[in-house]
């Protein structure tokens, strides 16, 4: 785990809202900063220099937020929209923080190592957990969370939040005993014949349906006009 440097991003005022925003964008992406102790604003990102810096920042990095014509803002990048087609940013929300007061945020986990349940006893990684709820002051706040594989030497292992080193300055909210990642033990001959014969059944099933063929009701109708 490692908190992160403060970085700087530029930003610009905007007046244009709606339809005549995307019109209008060019290059840059419609945002809003709100918060603490700032009024709300309408902004402009460059698309590029925001994509940078979500790459380092993420959600849990405190951002100095340049405004033109204004003073830095430490702000979080709270809330985002992408296009579905492009996943490029449509809109992003910054949100200004109190760097006294505490924030809740979700930190990723990341997973570094190799489990020797897994490399030397053939068991299959079973990974539960892609994030942490954290309370922590904005500069408190990790970039992600490391998990070493390498303590799952067998299957009986599990790591869990409460095997995490995680700083004390952080209030994890989720319970110590949950578990993060284990490895499971290999299926038998016999509980692999057990599932194909289960698939064949439900495939035969299928196959039943399918082959019935229809009752044949122009007939039917065709002898009671008689």
């Amino acid at each position: 785990m490692r908190a992160m440097e403060k970085i700087v991003l530029k930003v610009k005022k905007r007046s244009e809202t709606g339809k005549a925003a995307r019109r209008a964008a060019n290059g840059r992406i419609p945002a809003v900063l709100y918060g603490n102790n700032v009024s709300t604003q309408n902004i402009w990102v460059d698309a590029l220099a925001l994509e940078r810096t979500f790459a380092v920042a993420g959600t849990n990095t405190i951002v100095s937020l340049a405004v033109e014509g204004g003073s830095p803002v430490n702000v979080l990048i709270y809330d985002y929209q992408t296009d579905p087609i492009a996943n490029h940013f449509a809109h992003v929300d910054f949100y200004a923080v109190n760097m006294k007061e505490e924030v809740e945020a979700r930190i990723p986990v990341e997973f570094t190592g190799v489990a020797v349940a897994v490399k030397e006893l053939g068991g299959t990684l079973v990974k539960t957990l892609d994030e942490l709820s954290v309370r922590a002051l904005p500069s408190d706040l990790p970039r992600e969370i490391i998990v070493d594989l390498s303590a799952l030497k067998t299957f009986e292992d599990r790591i869990t939040v409460g095997d995490l080193q995680i700083s004390d300055k952080i209030e994890i909210l989720v319970e110590p005993d949950t578990v993060v990642a284990m490895v499971d033990e290999p299926r038998t001959e016999e509980e692999l014949a057990a599932l194909d014969d289960a698939v064949d059944a439900d495939v035969s099933k299928v196959e039943g349906v399918a082959d019935k063929e229809p009752a044949d009701t122009d007939d039917d109708a065709s002898t009671e006009k008689k």
